[in-house]
């Protein structure tokens, strides 16, 4: 009896305890008083009861690390069969004629250089201009210009700034439209800008509304070497000696700079002549028309070629007026002769040599240009107007008032414009 007693005293008094523990509240007089006859009875020492020690974990610290270990093993298989396969797919041999040069090697390591060699390809191929000709085919005669004169955008054509007042605003060169117009007779002129498309379109749609530009190239046709944007006249689809690029930045055709004129970047000076004098140069490679234009670009090297050209154009005129002084010498003593045969008088003296070849295409060159620049000019503006009336006329037709629309609109019913020659019901108020 005594024994049963002390057990069932022993499980009460382990039942007070546990609740105690779980609840974390102080014990109470009871609990005092289990603990102090469990003790006597068993022999414990005086003190606070504990509870027995377990060799097992806790169960739910066993779940969580094994679901832990579950999720490092699911993602790592993931990655590793992702990694495989992506290693066997892009390393499987090339297809083509293209020579497999790593046939030989171990099926690993081989799979390795060739998905090696693709990512390489991939990345320069990103680096390239998005189309391998940049151009169509050339117009055909008569149409066709012998030379082509591709020109940079920023601080050449336009100079762009930016305030706290207006935003972004952009400054045309003086000259820009004389240029453009008058060298489009000669030249196939391409504007060739390292700006994104859908910045620079609109820019250009106000600085060239007559399209004296007949193409025009975006960043897409840049090339992407080490960090900066290069023009590659390779893929221009032309014949690279009769191209010429006039560019404010000489690194961005760094690949051919056999053909290129550096020119001063324009900050948006008043008064600037940048451009204009220019127009003597290209005027003369036109009308001379050589062979190829990258030697005479040569011999302009390290020298302001405005400058340069009007010297070697004096220098030529002299020794052309030379050459027809002595001409005249010789022809002065031969009359001189004859007039003492023949008893006749003095011949008539002559003012001056006659004008250079240069001078005279020169001359006829700009009178024609200017007789059709200004018809050519009255016809698109003729145009333009036309087309703003035509514009006007038909926003005059529109009955549909924006009320109207809206309530065609929320009725569900289609919104179509009105026939023409039919007449709408007046709204109720």
């Amino acid at each position: 009896m005594f024994n049963r007693s002390a057990l069932r005293l022993q499980k009460s008094a382990a039942s007070l305890l546990k609740r105690s523990y779980t609840t974390e509240q102080p014990p109470s007089a009871a609990h005092k008083l289990a603990e102090e006859a469990l003790s006597q009875k068993v022999g414990a020492p005086k003190g606070k009861v504990t509870l027995p020690k377990s060799d097992k974990k806790p169960t739910k610290a066993n779940k969580k690390g094994d679901s832990g270990m579950k999720e490092v093993a699911l993602v790592g298989g993931i990655l590793t069969g992702t990694a495989l396969g992506s290693l066997f797919y892009f390393g499987r041999p090339f297809e083509g004629e293209r020579e497999d040069k790593y046939a030989n090697e171990n099926a690993f390591a081989a799979a390795y250089k060739r998905c090696a060699d693709r990512f390489k390809e991939f990345q320069q191929s990103m680096h390239e201009p998005m189309w391998d000709k940049l151009l169509p085919e050339p117009l055909p005669e008569p149409y066709r210009r012998p030379y082509t004169l591709v020109i940079n955008l920023d601080e050449t054509l336009v100079y762009s700034y930016w305030d706290k007042e207006h935003g972004w605003r952009h400054a045309k060169r003086p000259g820009v439209d004389y240029f453009l117009s008058y060298l489009s007779q000669f030249y196939e002129i391409v504007v060739f800008t390292s700006q994104p498309a859908m910045n620079a379109m609109p820019i250009l749609d106000k600085l060239d509304p007559y399209q004296y530009a007949m193409y025009r190239l975006y960043r897409d046709a840049t090339r992407y070497v080490d960090g900066k944007y290069v023009k590659d006249l390779s893929h221009l689809n032309r014949d690279l000696s009769k191209v010429i690029i006039m560019d404010s930045n000489p690194e961005s055709f760094s690949l051919q700079q056999e053909n290129g004129i550096a020119l001063k970047p324009w900050k948006g000076q008043l008064g600037d002549k940048g451009l204009l004098e220019y127009i003597p140069f290209l005027e003369a490679i036109a009308l001379t028309n050589p062979d190829d234009v990258r030697p005479v670009l040569k011999s302009f090297e390290g020298k302001h070629i405005p400058l340069e050209w009007a010297k070697r154009e004096e220098e030529m005129n002299r020794m052309h007026r030379l050459q027809w002084e002595e001409e005249q010498s010789k022809k002065k003593t031969k009359r001189n002769l004859g007039s003492l045969l023949t008893g006749g008088g003095a011949a008539a003296e002559v003012e001056g040599p006659p004008p250079t070849y240069l001078e005279q295409m020169r001359k006829h060159v700009r009178e024609t240009f200017a007789t059709e620049f200004q018809q050519q000019k009255k016809i698109q503006e003729e145009a333009m107007q036309q087309d703003m009336e035509r514009q006007m006329e038909m926003m005059k037709q529109m009955k549909m008032s924006v009320w109207e629309l809206m309530t065609q609109a929320a009725s569900g019913q289609p919104i179509a414009p009105p026939q023409p020659g039919t007449e709408q019901p007046p709204q109720q108020q």
